[in-house]
């Protein structure tokens, strides 16, 4: 945690640096809760529950025009979804409650694209793009827990809206979609994934 907390203040330093020397390239910090579904072919799974979802990192956008501009960064993306899981062993309950507590680190790759601005200081926008997802960690305690891809991919798009505060920063409100469109499990008998619907605030300096 102290390596985390002390990249996400060298970043913060060089968000300040770069915003100064470039008004169209911006960085800041975002964060965001939602709701989280499971997805999956395995006949055994009889009952799946939505879950929460949470996202925090860094994002930036450099705007290569006016209206159009490129969004990346990253984010630690968690999720905690309840499902029950039927059993085929005599010495195990017949069905089990499981619960899919996974961390990634995601980095999104975004094509943006928003309005001319209006009442001198809003704007509405849109984002499409691709989400690489690296695994971090698992706290399941089945027997998926090793099973993990390392690398699974997603869809995200989003759409919100900015204004402009403290005349060169911006706040950013939006919301989000992202569906893993690949496994996240290695076993090419199964397929699970993971989608999520989250309300995200971002400060851009």
């Amino acid at each position: 945690m102290k390596k985390i907390f002390y990249f996400l203040l060298f970043m913060l330093a060089f968000t300040f640096a770069a915003s100064a020397q470039r008004f169209e390239y911006q960085l800041g910090l975002k964060g965001g809760v939602g709701a989280a579904y499971l997805g999956s072919n395995d006949d055994n799974i009889v009952n799946k529950d939505n879950g929460i979802t949470y996202k925090f990192g860094l994002t930036g956008t450099y705007y290569f025009k006016e209206s159009y501009g490129f969004t990346s960064g990253f984010n630690i993306l968690g999720s905690d979804i309840s499902y029950k899981y039927k059993v085929n062993d005599l010495n195990t309950p017949e069905v089990q409650k499981r619960n899919l507590k996974n961390t990634y680190l995601q980095i999104p790759l975004l094509l943006k694209m928003r309005t001319d601005n209006f009442a001198n200081r809003y704007h509405i926008f849109g984002e499409i793009g691709y989400g690489m997802n690296i695994f971090v960690d698992s706290q399941d305690k089945n027997e998926y827990h090793h099973d993990y891809r390392d690398v699974c991919s997603s869809f995200i798009v989003h759409f919100g809206f900015d204004m402009v505060v403290l005349n060169r920063s911006t706040l950013v409100f939006l919301v989000g979609y992202d569906n893993f469109f690949t496994s996240m499990m290695t076993m090419k008998s199964e397929k699970m994934t993971m989608s999520n619907l989250c309300f995200e605030v971002a400060f851009l300096f």
